[in-house]
C-alpha cells in the first residue's frame, strides 16, 4: 500500500487488509513522504504483519518499486490507501492461483463508490488472457487495487516506470502483455473510491495516449496518416475520444457504428467542459450496472467502512 497524504481514508483501507480471512501475509505500507499525519495513523496499528517504511516523496511508481524491492514474499497484492478490499479477497485470489499456477497477473471485478457510501457502478472486464490483451488496446482492465502479481516476473521487466506519471500500472501491463499471463476473477473483490482529486482524475493523458497509438500502429502496421479498416478505425476513434483529441476522433467515425459510438460522436461536438462531464460519467458501466444488487453491496461496503 503506497500512501501519500491519505489520512482521511487510510484507517479504513488498512483495516480492510488486517481483517482478511486469509491472514498469512506481510503488509508493506510505503509512506511516500506524507505531511498530513498519515504516518501517525500507520504507527497506531499494533499488528506484527505491518512493515512501515517512510521514504522521501518520490511519486507513486517509485513508492511501488520500493515496496516490491523490500517485499519478502513471491507475490505482490496491491491496494491503494483510499480503496477497500473485501474480507475474502486474498483467500479467493490465493485459491485461484493455486488452481492456475501459470497465472502471472490476477485482478478482479470492482464496485465503484463515492463518499460516504453511495454505490455507483460495477466494472466487470473480461476474465481470460486473450480478451484481457485485446482490452488493453484501449483501457486498463486490471483494477490496480485488485491486482496480485508474481514479483520476480514484474521486477525482471523493470517494474513500474517512475518517469511515466499517472497510468503507471496501465503502462506496465502494456509493456508486459506479451510476456506474462493474465486472468481476472469475475467477482467484485474491491471497492474503489471515486474521487475528483485522485491522481488519475487530475493527471495528463498524453503519455498513455502516445503509448496506445504506438501500440495500435505497430500492431496493425499503420503509418502516420492511417486509412484503417472498420475494426481498426473503431479502436482509433475510442483512443482519440478518451485520451487524445475529440475533434480527431470524428475522422474515425463510421455511420452505423452503433448507438454508443454515435452518442460519443455527437458528444465530441460539445464544449470541452460538457464533453468531459459526459465522458467521465461512465455511462456504459452505469447502464450495465442497472440491475446491480445495490443493497447487498452497500451492506458490505458499510461493514468495511466501519471495521476496527
Amino acid at each position: 500500500m503506497p500512501v501519500y497524504n491519505d489520512s482521511r481514508y487510510l484507517r479504513q483501507s488498512v483495516c480492510s487488509i488486517l481483517n482478511q480471512s486469509f491472514g498469512d501475509f506481510e503488509f508493506l505500507i510505503i509512506d511516500d513522504g506524507s505531511t498530513d499525519g498519515s504516518d501517525e495513523i500507520i504507527r497506531s496499528f499494533r499488528d506484527s504483519r505491518i512493515v512501515h517504511k517512510k521514504i522521501r516523496h518520490s511519486g507513486l511508481a517509485a513508492a511501488l518499486n520500493s515496496g516490491m524491492r523490500n517485499a519478502s514474499g513471491d507475490w505482490i497484492a496491491r491496494i491503494d490507501a483510499d480503496d477497500l478490499s473485501t474480507l475474502r479477497r486474498l483467500k479467493v485470489q490465493h485459491d485461484h492461483l493455486k488452481k492456475n499456477p501459470g497465472t502471472d497477473v490476477l485482478g478482479s471485478w470492482s464496485v465503484y463508490f463515492s463518499d460516504p457510501d453511495r454505490i455507483l457502478f460495477q466494472i466487470n472486464p473480461p476474465a481470460d488472457d486473450v480478451k484481457i490483451r485485446e482490452f488493453l488496446e484501449l483501457h486498463n482492465p486490471i483494477n490496480h487495487s485488485s491486482v496480485i502479481f508474481r514479483k520476480e516476473s514484474v521486477l525482471k521487466e523493470g517494474g513500474y516506470d517512475e518517469k511515466f506519471g499517472v497510468y503507471e500500472d496501465f503502462e506496465l501491463w502494456l509493456r508486459v502483455k506479451n510476456k506474462l499471463s493474465f486472468n481476472i476473477i469475475p467477482e467484485s473483490l474491491v471497492y474503489t473510491r471515486q474521487r475528483k482529486d485522485s491522481l488519475t482524475s487530475l493527471g495528463s493523458k498524453n503519455k498513455i495516449y502516445n503509448l496506445l497509438m504506438k501500440n495500435i500502429k505497430d500492431k496493425y502496421q499503420l503509418g502516420d496518416n492511417p486509412v484503417p479498416d472498420e475494426s481498426t478505425a473503431a479502436k482509433l476513434f475510442w483512443i482519440e475520444y478518451f485520451y487524445g483529441d475529440k475533434s480527431r476522433s470524428r475522422k474515425f467515425y463510421r455511420p452505423g457504428s452503433g448507438l454508443r459510438k454515435t452518442i460519443a460522436f455527437y458528444n465530441s461536438y460539445l464544449p470541452e467542459y460538457f464533453f468531459n462531464r459526459v465522458k467521465d460519467l461512465r455511462l456504459k458501466q452505469r447502464i450495465e450496472s442497472f440491475k446491480l444488487n445495490r443493497k447487498q453491496y452497500k451492506k458490505e461496503l458499510n461493514h468495511l467502512l466501519n471495521l476496527n
